[in-house]
């Protein structure tokens, strides 16, 4: 790619293929059938999320986020500081039993052990100033927020245009298999990669507080109906497992694990109706109701905004078990036969996302998971919970699935072929989202037969779970030699929760299993700052393809991964050369107010360059847009340490 270019070069759009033209024309006669079948599957949608939402407003968890909002600033302050204390008796416990009383542990082991306590617990120390400070009860903080909110967040999703975003769209459409690879080619779709990291960063527009206050208004409701006599609340949770939609307990199976547990929701807005009883109509129109005031905040409007400008279906799916920022939404395209399922990451001033992210607490993954072994337990519980008496039987996963069947449904009636199913999201996101794909890809059909899984374009991912795990991932990503598919794990320079975790299991040699260290990622692919050059080292237990790409204009790729044999042609492919490539990199900072950059005079922000700042700064989804838009397309070259 070039780094500089003397003249601005013109955009042209491509030109419409023939089947593009019939469709364009012939739009007019469609438009009204498929506009019809669009708002019914939004209502469908709404509704299922509004059946969610009526179970979670039940849980322990959702009514102390309730509490918390009332809470002055100093007994939040109390809090935080209470449950920092807390991080810090459970990792330095944990860390000096597995030294002393552990087991053998080589002594280059131990050293790494107290680095990565010390290092996590001044961390999380800055982060806890942080995130207090946002919570002071005066102007100062809300008028710097709002200052750096329209300094960067607009800037970016400027920087993507229609061209752009009509060419990832073109190649999402393409059907699996075709063109026709070999099992030693994989591509990586640059087009789709930049759409993706769009996404992730537009997920952040949502506002977690507006679906707190209506679950609790939910609350209310179900107390007016209480006190009316309508509605048994002793308790509401055990009104919720006798209505068919799961059950209270459900009993893990080391054989068949939770096999014959089935939680999925035929009847999207059925639950409302039912707990709230009444006139089936009238209850209807409540579960409505909720399902649209769910989708109707002013971070939800931004992301309608910026989707119905590229002609894009969105919609918010599942609150992922939590009263948190943490969600998944679903985007898609009416006429076409594509769905991108993505995960929102952590909140920059949510402290408890973030103890989550640096911590390393693992739990039994096998259950959902089939012959993972220990995965991380704050992700898993947000997608996968064990304890769902609260939940009235059904996990976050049986509302995302349902939602998939529910659109993969009625796109199969444009008669494009099967749905592609491709997954995005950034941070915590990405960390929920490749637990996810695991189970998509395990062959257990969960979306039904009109969906097939493609590639996940994951952002900043941090650690998951341990080696056997990454071994039942890989079967699983080679049991279908037909249908090849990458995880691609993004991470950007020396990015603190991508690359700072204790990630002994990514390593050639194997770990003691009584390290504390001994952890993995699933899939990656990794951009960072090399200078001139960019370069990649194998990973022994690596999954999916890693890559890393350079933070500068003109830099070579380099690849490698373990679940595709060394030497596996590996190709960063766009619709667009890198002439075209440069040109909307350099439109979209212009766009977004950035002409130094876009002159060449900056390459990069000299914060990123500074030790532990410049770590957690590269964690930010717009610091990785940075780094995507000066990737060029062509073969990567693999290489070995």
């Amino acid at each position: 790619m070039k780094a500089e270019s003397p003249t601005t070069i013109k955009l042209a759009a491509r030109p419409m293929s023939p089947g593009e033209y019939h469709r364009h024309h012939h739009h007019h006669i469609e438009e009204d059938d498929l506009t019809k079948r669009n708002r019914a599957v939004h209502q469908k949608l709404q509704l299922l999320r509004a059946d969610e939402a009526v179970a979670l407003a039940d849980t322990d968890g959702v009514k102390r986020q309730q509490r918390k909002k009332q809470e002055t600033f100093w007994v939040y302050t109390a809090k935080e500081i209470t449950r920092y204390i807390h991080y810090l008796v459970k990792t330095w416990s944990r860390s000096l039993s597995r030294v002393f009383f552990g087991g053998t542990l080589h002594p280059a082991e131990i050293f790494p052990i107290f680095i990565f306590a010390s290092i996590s617990s001044f961390l999380l120390l800055v982060l806890l100033v942080y995130c207090i400070y946002a919570r002071i009860p005066s102007p100062l903080f809300q008028s710097w927020a709002k200052e750096q909110e329209e300094k960067h967040a607009p800037s970016m999703f400027e920087a993507i245009n229609t061209d752009q975003v009509n060419a990832a769209k073109r190649a999402m459409t393409v059907r699996m298999g075709e063109p026709k690879l070999s099992q030693n080619t994989r591509i990586f779709n640059l087009d789709i990669a930049k759409l993706c990291c769009q996404l992730s960063a537009l997920m952040y527009s949502h506002d977690n507080n507006h679906s707190l206050e209506i679950m609790g208004d939910i609350n209310r409701r179900k107390l007016h109906h209480a006190n009316a006599g309508q509605l048994d609340m002793d308790p509401l949770r055990t009104k919720l497992s006798s209505l068919g939609f799961g059950v209270s307990t459900v009993e893990y199976d080391e054989a068949t694990g939770y096999e014959g547990f089935a939680a999925t929701v035929e009847d999207p807005g059925a639950l409302v109706a039912e707990v709230f009883g009444g006139d089936p109509h009238g209850a209807a129109c409540v579960a409505q109701r909720l399902g649209h005031d769910l989708g109707s905040n002013k971070g939800d409007s931004e992301i309608t905004r910026f989707c119905t400008t590229f002609g894009i279906e969105y919609e918010p799916v599942s609150e992922l078990n939590s009263s948190s920022a943490a969600y998944c939404s679903m985007f898609w395209d009416k006429s076409a036969n594509w769905i991108i399922l993505a995960f929102k990451g952590t909140g920059p001033t949510d402290f408890a996302e973030w103890m989550t992210d640096l911590d390393y607490t693992m739990t039994h993954g096998g259950s959902w998971l089939k012959g993972f072994g220990r995965v991380h337990g704050g992700f898993a519980d947000r997608i996968f919970p064990r304890d769902v008496k609260e939940l009235g039987g059904r996990r976050p996963y049986d509302t995302i699935a349902s939602a998939i069947k529910i659109v993969a449904e009625d796109l199969a009636k444009n008669e494009l072929g099967k749905v592609n199913l491709f997954f995005t999201g950034h941070s915590l996101g990405t960390a929920i989202a490749s637990l996810t794909y695991a189970r998509a890809v395990s062959g257990k059909n969960d979306f039904g037969k009109k969906v097939v899984v493609r590639d996940a374009y994951l952002f900043a991912t941090p650690i998951i779970c341990d080696v056997p795990s990454v071994h039942a991932f890989n079967f699983s990503m080679f049991k279908d030699l037909d249908k090849p598919r990458t995880m691609w794990r993004i991470s950007n320079r020396n990015d603190l929760v991508a690359t700072g975790l204790p990630e002994e299991g990514d390593r050639p040699i194997p770990a003691n299993p009584n390290s504390l260290f001994c952890f993995a990622h699933l899939g990656r692919l990794t951009i960072y700052d090399s200078g001139s050059k960019a370069r990649l080292t194998r990973s022994g237990t690596m999954i999916g393809t890693e890559i890393r790409l350079p933070d500068k204009l003109g830099a070579q790729c380099f690849a490698s991964g373990n679940h595709i044999t060394q030497g596996t042609y590996v190709k960063i492919q766009s619709e667009f050369d890198d002439d075209m490539l440069y040109a909307h990199r350099r439109e979209g900072l212009i766009a977004g107010q950035f002409q130094d950059y876009a002159d060449g005079k900056k390459e990069s922000d000299p914060w990123l360059d500074i030790p532990v700042v410049g770590s957690l700064l590269a964690h930010g989804v717009g610091n990785y847009w940075e780094s995507l838009s000066k990737v060029g397309s062509g073969p990567c070259k693999w290489v070995d340490d």
